[in-house]
């Protein structure tokens, strides 16, 4: 009962800034007319390249644009060179609040804090000065300029004009209010909480506190004190013991409670530390979330530190100028408050001073800023941010706080949370990638995972359909970040090995016997007497019974619907007799994944004249998975599947022995389910042809030389929906914006190729090969080449 006694008898509670007065000057860069758009992109480059998104490799800003703002006259006026007598350190140290919390960064990308509004509640402000005077301003109760307040104004959000000082939220509307500037009916902590109600009614997204109690002797009351207190007043709640301390009534420090409560569900309070750099124990009004928990999420504190750099430009070490963090250190930042602002002296005067009471506006702008490049992230969230991306990389930790999926930033009691870095606030924290699920909070996954790859029958269709667009992609922390929506779209090529393998499959050339099913060249002259089965490779039988000429591996891309990997397997039953045949043909491919397509064709040939064979077939295929080779991973069971139809019409004409002719084409329709962030595909029309020479016998009675000619599967006519992620909503709920995408390429690949293989002995086959194509990939412009050798014995 004593304590509580002595401190009722000597706590006047006389408002105490925490800070000394100040101001500044200088000039700078107007801002910017329009809300930014953040964007990031691949630091090598490689922005097709889904897997390029990292948390360690994404950048937003130019660095030159940054350079050249850190420059302007308004950004350079906060250099400030703190002699060795006020550091107290013996040497001197070069300063500036701007450059150490990286707002150019912010700048560079056009935030201002525009649309934003910051609370004010200090001692009094000049409304006439002018880094003032042509701001949006609301004053709530009455004025008297004073220094303090007009200083705090500016450094939170004094105009940007080329002159005097500039705010760290330029562009940001201001709600003033003086401490004791109620009515008669509403003083003191009463006026408090009107005050803070008004700025919440006026939708302020931060409310700046730069002042705390003291004793008459001037020390601050802490919140270690009000622990003495309560010692004294056991079973009191704690707005009573405040009421008794404080000479104000109970109901008024509800009043203020509820108001502080409420304020934090739209915006942030942030409150000075005290400046005592020997307290042992927080400013008590800093400290009411240690009294009243529920204000914990929506509630910063500063603290003043002048920080130091080592030759790669990073924070080797922090001198701390004010009270630690002590008891706030979970929701305290660390910023320099040694600043240049605005005083009342006049309309354009300015002074430099140092204090917590300057450390907090700068907070309080950064909130703004945040607000504005994230428009529909919670207050809450924004402040999270400023706390998981302060640079603590000087401090020992002494705890952490854990933000979720798996980001979590280490602290102490002296510096909190750490260094303010708006540079790394604004940028993804954590993973970065698509959204696990509907919801911005569960977490993300590679983009890889969700990526869309255009077969290559759709060439640059899809890319092309993207080009421009945007689409969201989401950090650890739920922010969503705006990228080109090609990074969704990876690149088709088929592999070398699998070409290789296909390309040595042909272990024979004409000159050996031809086999009794085969349609092509003068195989129809052969009966064989009823259906033959066969079986095998399904680019060697279906290139026999007319349905594609691949050209055994020399090319890449699709010929057909009709898969021709190394791996397929096909079954057929053939029947020729008397110049004609018929044949079916049915097979199966396999992957690591199970079976990824199946189908079957039918096909009848025909001798038209003299070494002359002309066949017509039909073929179905159906693919799980893929879609004429398109794929979209999906993070649900849903898979892309699809169902093709084809006609297909070849040729072979031995215009005399040792030298045919050949050409094959085939049209057909795809029908495509959807999967992934393809929400649907219409039907979509295909051809593919080829043609080209063979000649037997030049060098040897035993080679064969293959000139072809071909243009590999491509889509001529089709359509479909994309549904990518666009931004999301206050609770985290994802939004979503469809995109209309034509599927036909912007050209169409023609590839020109020769081979040559040669049995030179028994047993031993080599093949050459080389093949040139124009638009690659049916994309036009694109030129691409390649070349292949096989050597293969039989032993």
């Amino acid at each position: 009962m004593k304590v509580s006694v002595y401190w009722a008898g000597i706590s006047i509670l006389l408002f105490g800034l925490s800070g000394c007065n100040g101001g500044g000057g200088g000039s700078g860069q107007n801002s910017s007319s329009s809300a930014p758009v953040i964007q990031t992109q691949s630091c090598n480059g490689t922005s097709g390249n889904s897997d390029a998104f990292s948390s360690s490799c994404t950048t937003s800003f130019d660095t030159t644009t940054a350079n050249l703002i850190s420059k302007t006259n308004e950004f350079t006026v906060q250099k400030i060179t703190i002699s060795s007598a006020l550091s107290g350190l013996g040497y001197t140290i070069k300063s500036n609040a701007f450059a150490d919390i990286n707002l150019q960064y912010a700048r560079s990308v056009g935030l201002t804090g525009k649309g934003e509004t910051i609370a004010v509640l200090d001692t009094g402000f000049l409304l006439s000065h002018k880094d003032l005077k042509n701001k949006n301003v609301t004053l709530y109760g009455k004025n008297t300029a004073q220094d303090h307040g007009t200083f705090v104004a500016t450094i939170a959000a004094g105009e940007e004009d080329g002159s005097g000082v500039m705010g760290v939220a330029a562009g940001a509307d201001l709600h003033l209010s003086t401490l004791d500037g109620g009515s008669s009916s509403s003083t003191g902590v009463q006026h408090l909480a009107a005050a803070t109600n008004d700025a919440f009614n006026k939708g302020a997204i931060a409310q700046n506190n730069s002042w705390g109690y003291q004793f008459a002797n001037g020390r601050s009351i802490t919140l270690a004190d009000y622990h003495l207190e309560t010692d004294g007043y056991p079973g009191l709640s704690p707005e009573a013991i405040l009421a008794i301390s404080s000479g104000q009534s109970t109901q008024a420090w509800k009043n203020y409670r509820a108001a502080l409560s409420q304020f934090i569900s739209q915006g942030i309070v942030v409150f000075a530390q005290s400046n005592d750099e020997n307290d042992f124990s927080s400013s008590l009004t800093a400290a009411l979330p240690e009294i009243f928990p529920e204000l914990k999420g929506g509630w910063a504190v500063a603290v003043n530190g002048l920080p130091e750099y080592d030759s790669n430009g990073n924070i080797s070490k922090v001198h701390r100028v004010s009270a630690g963090c002590i008891e706030t250190a979970e929701y305290c930042l660390t910023t320099n408050g040694t600043t240049r602002g605005g005083t009342s002296s006049s309309d354009s005067s300015y002074s430099e001073a140092t204090g917590t009471s300057f450390s907090a506006p700068q907070v309080s702008g950064s909130i703004a800023l945040l607000a504005e490049a994230f428009p529909t992230l919670p207050a809450k969230d924004l402040l999270n941010r400023l706390f998981a991306s302060a640079d603590n990389s000087f401090l020992t930790a002494t705890g952490s706080v854990d933000f979720g999926n798996g980001v979590t930033h280490a602290y102490n009691e002296e510096f909190g949370h750490g260094f303010l870095d708006l540079r790394a606030a604004l940028m993804p924290i954590g993973n970065v990638g698509a959204p696990l699920s509907d919801n911005a909070y569960d977490g993300v996954v590679p983009l890889s995972e969700v990526s869309i790859t255009a077969g290559t029958a759709h060439g640059d269709a899809i890319s092309n359909a993207l080009q421009g667009k945007t689409m969201a992609i989401y950090d650890s922390l739920g922010a969503n970040f705006a990228v080109d929506a090609g990074a969704l779209v990876g690149s088709s090529s088929q592999n070398v090995g699998i070409r290789l393998e296909t390309f040595r499959s042909n272990n024979k050339t004409s000159a050996q016997s031809t086999p009794s099913y085969s349609f092509m060249g003068s195989g129809l002259s052969s009966d064989t007497g009823g259906f033959q089965f066969v079986s095998g490779s399904t680019s060697e039988i279906g290139e026999e019974l007319g349905f594609i000429q691949s050209g055994n591996g020399l090319f890449s891309g699709d010929s057909s619907i009709i898969a021709a990997g190394p791996g397929t397997m096909a079954f057929a039953t053939v029947s020729k007799t008397d110049g004609s045949g018929v044949g079916a043909l049915t097979y199966v491919e396999r992957t690591s994944d199970g079976i990824a397509s199946a189908g079957f064709g039918l096909s009848m040939a025909k001798t038209v004249l003299p070494n002359l064979t002309g066949v017509f077939g039909f073929a179905v295929n159906g693919e799980t998975g893929t879609a004429l080779g398109l794929t979209a991973e999906s993070q649900r069971d849903e898979a892309l599947s699809a169902a093709s139809s084809a006609f297909t019409f070849a040729g072979e004409w031995t215009y005399q022995p040792g030298l045919s002719f050949f050409a094959n084409a085939e049209l057909g329709m795809t029908l495509s389910g959807d999967a992934g962030y393809i929400e649907s595909l219409d039907p979509a029309l295909h051809s593919a042809f080829s043609a080209g020479i063979k000649i037997e016998g030049l060098f040897s009675d035993k080679d064969l030389l293959t000139f072809s000619l071909r243009q590999p599967l491509r889509i001529e006519q089709g359509n479909g929906t994309i549904r990518l992620p666009y931004g999301r909503a206050a609770d985290g709920t994802i939004s979503y914006v469809e995109h209309e995408i034509e599927l036909v390429p912007s050209a169409r690949q023609i590839d020109f190729g020769l081979r040559y293989d040669i049995n030179f002995m028994e047993d031993t086959v080599l093949g050459l090969g080389g093949a040139v194509s124009v638009n690659d990939g049916h994309t036009r412009g694109e030129l691409g080449a390649s070349a292949l050798m096989a050597f293969k014995h039989r032993f």
